[in-house]
């Protein structure tokens, strides 16, 4: 007899056996797709011989596909990211919607993958952050299923997308600086690629040295040591997001200097624990929960025959201890 399986035969094990492309196996599976009768044949024969048997959750998406997006996130373990889920579930519940996440640690091989996953899967649709994909992979993803990108340029006239304005945050952050007599500025970036309209506002309205950094709390202290000790000067810190802020805001006070007295810091995005470190952070707050819940109306609309729109959320300046 045989031995069981000790690991699941996947579609990319049955494609690398036939021959063929996964999303071939895929059409072959499902009794549809420009492929030859043969070619059906060897792929179903191949299914036959390996065993290969589809997971109930995948089963389940390609039946229900009316029914099912996937929602793409960056990194779920930044705070930023469950409060836009939250906006994505809410307002996906309510259109019976299911919700299925990926986690891409902005890697664009796992972007890629993701793409692949969620077009065999049949979903409805995508929705999500894709940080690293370049426009051509992530318009030739538009082009097969409705797809809503979050904070990022339209890559092709049928992807939809909901950006947050960022220009006019990142002069509300330097403005409020300024105002507080800051002259020298200096900004933290988070080095993602398709998100360059930070840094070029910021350019615009300070001129001042950008250092670039992993968007952590780590890279925020690693980072404002670098600056610092390249810019002694600057005394006004201006974060890609939050969690580079409150990591700056420790490497200040590790160094013996005083928030904001010697050096203020402004972050992005106004996540929950903002308010909570010493002393509160001053930040651009982003309605996480609208942005999730705009992806999936606009997302909604593209399934109702609707074409690709591009909405617009509008930031607030929260003002706190730190500036």
């Amino acid at each position: 007899m045989e031995a069981s399986r000790s690991v699941r035969v996947t579609i990319d094990d049955v494609a690398k056996a036939a021959g063929v492309s996964r999303q071939t196996v895929s059409r072959a599976m499902n009794g549809k797709g420009d492929i030859s009768e043969a070619t059906r044949r060897k792929v179903l024969a191949t299914i036959e011989e390996l065993d290969y048997r589809p997971s109930a959750f995948a089963r389940g998406m390609r039946t229900q596909r009316a029914g099912t997006v996937a929602l793409v996130l960056p990194d779920i373990a930044n705070p930023f990211f469950p409060a836009v889920a939250r906006g994505v579930f809410d307002a996906a519940a309510a259109r019976g919607l299911a919700v299925v996440v990926h986690n891409t640690d902005a890697d664009a091989g796992a972007e890629a993958e993701a793409g692949r996953a969620i077009v065999d899967a049949g979903a409805a649709g995508a929705i999500g952050f894709f940080e690293a994909l370049d426009d051509a992979a992530l318009a030739a993803l538009g082009r097969r299923l409705p797809l809503v990108v979050a904070d990022r340029p339209a890559p092709d006239a049928s992807v939809a997308t909901v950006r947050t304005d960022f220009l006019t945050g990142t002069r509300l952050a330097t403005d409020h600086l300024a105002s507080r007599g800051h002259v020298r500025l200096g900004m933290l970036d988070g080095a993602v690629e398709n998100k360059p309209e930070r840094r070029r506002a910021f350019l615009e309205a300070a001129g001042g040295p950008v250092v670039t950094a992993p968007p952590t709390v780590a890279g925020g202290t690693a980072g404002l040591r670098e600056l610092l000790g390249r810019h002694a000067d600057v005394t006004g810190v201006f974060a890609f997001n939050d969690l580079l802020a409150i990591g700056a805001l420790r490497a200040v006070k590790a160094a013996g200097r005083q928030v904001p007295g010697d050096v203020a810091v402004v972050g992005y995005d106004d996540i929950t624990m903002a308010a909570l470190v010493d002393p509160p952070l001053t930040t651009v707050h982003t309605d996480k929960y609208e942005l999730g819940r705009t992806l999936v109306e606009v997302l909604g609309r593209r399934l109702d025959g609707h074409p690709a729109e591009h909405r617009t959320l509008a930031p607030r300046l929260v003002v706190r201890g730190s500036a």
